[in-house]
């Protein structure tokens, strides 16, 4: 019995990798350089915040100091200005030479756009590209939905990040819902696209959706088969964005066709230790306010989903 017990051992195994994927709104991560083409003139040393090299590497620091402690394998963004940002952020992280970076510059008019990074150890890239949200009532290019597509290295999974922007609120909640309609036929479009190309891969869906959850945007989500996953929230916090005395929760995972026997999901929840909350009100602790430096994080909290991935081969 016990030489049977290790022929099927030898012959049989089980890869398992634990995974964490973290999204933030990184709240205008700019570095001081102009560029003429776009709409950055607040972030500059000469500009209405007086954004100085010293206001830029504090920005790098405190949201460093965040993404350590969680310290996820994968990380997505909005909010970056460029590449040179995103590498003065990956210099101060945990497995500095680790990190691989994607962001192409996009049509945002403010100049910021939706970024990812990944630990090469851990991920194979496969590619990249973007789904364009033009508004056409409004005449211009909201941010584009980003995927991106990694293999995980030793167990022959895919997965696909789409990484969503979509238009504020400004004007109001009802004037604004019309665009957000379109982002999210947008993105089932881009879903769609990715499920008849590679019905095998793995869907996550995540992003800030300036939509609260039981909103219609988000729920007609859902409704076209995405499940909701952020479930869990940190005592006294109530959503990802504090603005005037309500909660709303903007930012979001989803994902398709993810649980199976071979991978579940361990937590999707909300990050907000005290140190990076808002005495008063238990907020996000932002870096700025109107033309206030507060020398906080970020005006959006973290969310973070933890998946274990098993493949077992035979020989």
């Amino acid at each position: 019995m016990k030489r049977l017990i290790i022929l099927c051992l030898l012959i049989s195994f089980s890869f398992t990798a634990e995974l964490s994927l973290m999204f933030w709104n990184v709240e205008n991560l700019f570095d001081i350089e102009d560029n003429p083409i776009k709409r950055d003139n607040d972030f500059l040393p000469g500009g209405a915040k007086r954004y100085t090299y010293r206001s830029f590497c504090l920005k790098v620091q405190h949201l460093a100091d965040v993404i350590n402690h969680l310290d996820p394998d994968l990380l997505s963004m909005v909010e970056v200005e460029n590449e040179k940002a995103l590498k003065s952020l990956c210099s101060e992280l945990k497995h500095r030479n680790d990190w691989a970076i994607i962001i192409d510059e996009g049509p945002d008019i403010r100049g910021i756009d939706p970024a990812l990074i990944y630990r090469k150890s851990i991920f194979e890239y496969c590619s990249h590209n973007y789904y364009p949200v033009f508004i056409q009532d409004r005449g211009y290019h909201s941010r584009p939905i980003m995927r991106v597509d990694l293999a995980v290295i030793g167990l022959r999974d895919t997965l696909s990040i789409f990484i969503n922007h979509w238009p504020s609120r400004r004007g109001g909640k009802a004037h604004s819902d019309q665009f957000k309609h379109y982002a999210a036929e947008c993105l089932l479009q881009a879903v769609n696209e990715t499920i008849e190309e590679h019905e095998n891969y793995r869907l996550i869906i995540t992003g800030d959706f300036n939509d609260d959850r039981e909103d219609e945007c988000i729920r007609h989500l859902e409704k076209a088969g995405l499940t909701y996953r952020v479930k869990n929230m940190p005592k006294h916090i109530h959503g990802t964005y504090y603005h005037d005395g309500e909660w709303i929760q903007f930012d979001h995972f989803l994902t398709y066709n993810v649980i199976n026997d071979l991978c579940s999901i361990r937590s999707c929840r909300i990050v907000a230790p005290h140190w990076i909350r808002e005495n008063e009100t238990n907020g996000p602790l932002r870096y700025y306010k109107g033309l206030e430096n507060l020398g906080g994080y970020s005006d959006h909290y973290p969310i973070l989903l933890e998946l274990s991935l098993k493949r077992k081969y035979v020989e």
